[in-house]
């Protein structure tokens, strides 16, 4: 397994991440969302048949879900209220469609650089406060079933037994100790030992 620090740009990654799984959630659209009483009228095969396009509706998954809440708890623990409605707004201007950057930045008095290095500092005060936690990011494909492991203990080598226990009982090392100021025995000596 293998650990990485936290770094801006992984949780920028994450923050839009989050919008997007947020995006992708179902809404309640109130009253309408459960329809009218009426039944749907019964028609006659040929009448209905290829009549409705295919509605498909991309879901978000159980793990993204979970990681969206992750993200929640890392902004809202932020102790400015402004930085938290900038990096929320940025990520949903990020991941929808309509609104482009350039005029998000420009409703915040801000240009394009501006609200990048802004963003960028937000995100890399997540990140040196996650470091300093000790939450380690799993750069692993299995990422939400991979556990550290405590049971595994450390051992020490003594370095007599790891420089020679791979060679041959009469092999001659390449450095001679013997020769301080020639350190390497060129190839011509190695071969005519």
């Amino acid at each position: 397994m293998k650990f990485q620090d936290w770094t801006a740009q992984a949780v920028k990654d994450r923050v839009i991440e989050m919008a997007e799984t947020l995006r992708r959630s179902p809404s309640v659209k109130g009253p309408r969302m459960f329809g009218n009483a009426m039944p749907v009228p019964v028609r006659r095969y040929d009448e209905s048949y290829g009549h409705q396009a295919a509605r498909y509706r991309e879901s978000a998954s159980a793990a993204a879900l979970g990681r969206m809440e992750q993200v929640w708890r890392w902004v809202n623990d932020l102790p400015s209220e402004d930085d938290r409605k900038l990096l929320y707004a940025w990520s949903w201007v990020k991941v929808r469609k309509g609104l482009k950057i350039s005029a998000f930045a420009a409703e915040n008095d801000m240009n394009e650089r501006t609200l990048l290095r802004s963003v960028t500092a937000i995100c890399q005060a997540i990140a040196d406060d996650l470091n300093q936690k000790g939450q380690f990011r799993l750069v692993t494909p299995d990422l939400q079933v991979s556990e550290t492991q405590p049971d595994i203990t450390s051992t020490t080598v003594s370095s007599g037994n790891c420089v020679t226990h791979w060679r041959a009982s009469d092999a001659k090392p390449h450095i001679d100790p013997a020769l301080p100021p020639v350190r390497v025995i060129e190839p011509r000596q190695a071969r005519a030992r």
